[in-house]
């Protein structure tokens, strides 16, 4: 056996290769977003960037003078009609969807005893129900296709919680068991389902700007300081490409190690 046959189909640049797939990102305004758009469009992907805020359409602009293919589409994930509007247009456009990746998330920071039902149906309705809604509408068409890769991005605060948190850490576990019960559904039609759980990201949507918790984070993390948007970049790859095609029903930290210590 010559070397050449032996290491065929496993290099990198293949199997982490998204050359030819179509990725529609929601919540594609925000700070996690941009570091796994980068991934995607490393690896060739055709980026479908979509947020409730006209901020996205700046983005596509930015990723598409950067040399990649980018569209933008706004609408509320919350609409079921609209989620399922935006899926088909993707294929309409792109003829196929490969990745869906579920981004969209809101914290609403209340102690349980005050804090309204109002509020708590607002962040399970984002955070978890928009989850569904793109999971459903991304996997009927992936399931036809017979491929498909389907993220969902979760938190370390499925695994651990903080005080004032209550509908965001409810929210957060129950995405990490939606995805094991995605992946089960799924079986057998060739699309995987994963949870993409960040650590502390420094992101606008963080309190990274809160010096004691910053260095409180920053200590206690064994890595000794937040992550960036970019060090998710190779999870997300694992997940969305070749390279994660026995990877199902899985929750992946990227946390720094801040999961695995204690004192």
């Amino acid at each position: 056996m010559t070397s050449d046959h032996l290491f065929q189909g496993h290099a990198p640049q293949q199997i982490f290769s998204l050359q030819g797939r179509v990725v529609l990102l929601t919540g594609a305004a925000g700070g996690i977003a941009l570091g796994l758009a980068k991934a995607f469009a490393a690896a060739g992907a055709t980026l479908v960037l979509a947020d409730r805020s006209e901020a996205v359409h700046e983005r596509a602009a930015l990723f598409r003078d950067a040399g990649a293919t980018a569209t933008s589409l706004t609408f509320d994930v919350t609409d079921e009609a609209a989620v399922a509007d935006a899926v088909q247009d993707t294929v309409r456009r792109h003829g196929r969807l490969d990745v869906a990746v579920a981004n969209a998330g809101i914290i609403v920071r209340q102690h349980v005893l005050d804090l309204p039902l109002a509020d708590w149906k607002r962040v399970i309705d984002t955070d978890l129900n928009a989850t569904f809604l793109l999971a459903q509408q991304a996997a009927r068409h992936m399931v036809q296709q017979g491929s498909g890769r389907i993220i969902n991005v979760g938190s370390i605060m499925n695994h651990v919680s903080r005080p004032l948190l209550t509908a965001y850490v409810a929210a957060k576990g129950a995405v990490s068991a939606f995805t094991r019960a995605l992946a089960a559904d799924l079986g057998g039609t060739g699309v995987t389902a994963n949870a993409l759980a960040p650590g502390y990201t420094e992101t606008p949507f963080s309190q990274a700007g809160q010096k004691e918790f910053h260095d409180f984070v920053s200590g206690w993390t064994p890595a000794r300081r937040w992550g960036q948007p970019e060090d998710l970049c190779g999870a997300a790859l694992l997940l969305a490409s070749d390279a994660g095609a026995y990877i199902n029903g899985h929750t992946l930290y990227v946390d720094g190690g801040f999961l695995a210590v204690t004192r």
